[in-house]
């Protein structure tokens, strides 16, 4: 097991202080998310974890965490708060995601991630939303979540169970028990934003 001060990490690359050390990222069985866990010991242990996502040139998201362990044959690395939050970003056409939360798991083939914990996420337009546990799912680049979630747009707050969206949290739909209300003051956003509470979702 190696232990490593400070990293930043793109596709199987790793570079730590001025050093450069191939990981491998990409072979072995892969890990989905829900299927089992990641054995107790890791091939790597990072402090100051930055992991980034590119693609043609453009950066797809990046994350920070005070510490990462990668599991290489699972084709998995796990991110964890010990002072300062897991931060994901995630960016898109219609801006820029932020997410905050206690642990975060990336399947380093899929690219996906998971999130979980006290889970926060701003939109750039001002969106925001809050649960437990909460997927990035990059080939569809949508987000997902099967637990209960309060999402806010505008004047306009509505909390169900599961959600379906939008990286910009504009299209979004919940799968059951939907509620909504007005917040104080913000009858006029709302209104610029069309909602449907019945069953199935709100966009």
């Amino acid at each position: 097991m190696r232990v490593i001060r400070h990293v930043w990490l793109a596709g199987i690359v790793a570079v730590a202080m001025a050093a450069t050390c191939a990981f491998g990222l990409g072979s072995g069985a892969s890990l989905a998310f829900g299927e089992g866990q990641p054995g107790s010991t890791a091939d790597v242990k990072i402090t100051r974890f930055h992991l980034v996502e590119t693609k043609a040139g453009k950066t797809l998201w990046e994350v920070w965490g005070d510490r990462g362990e990668v599991f290489q044959k699972q084709d998995v690395a796990k991110v964890m708060k010990i002072s300062n939050p897991v931060t994901i970003v995630i960016y898109s056409e219609e801006g820029k995601l932020t997410v905050r939360a206690d642990s975060a798991t990336l399947n380093t083939r899929t690219k996906d991630i998971h999130m979980e914990h006290n889970v926060t996420a701003i939109s750039e337009q001002g969106n925001s939303l809050q649960t437990q546990s909460l997927d990035w799912l990059a080939k569809a680049r949508r987000l997902s979540t099967r637990s209960p979630v309060t999402l806010i747009r505008g004047g306009l707050t509505s909390s169900g169970v599961g959600l379906e969206a939008d990286a910009d949290l504009e299209r979004a739909r919940f799968l059951s028990r939907v509620r909504s209300h007005m917040i104080p003051g913000g009858a006029e956003l709302a209104t610029k934003a069309p909602s449907s509470s019945r069953s199935g979702g709100t966009r």
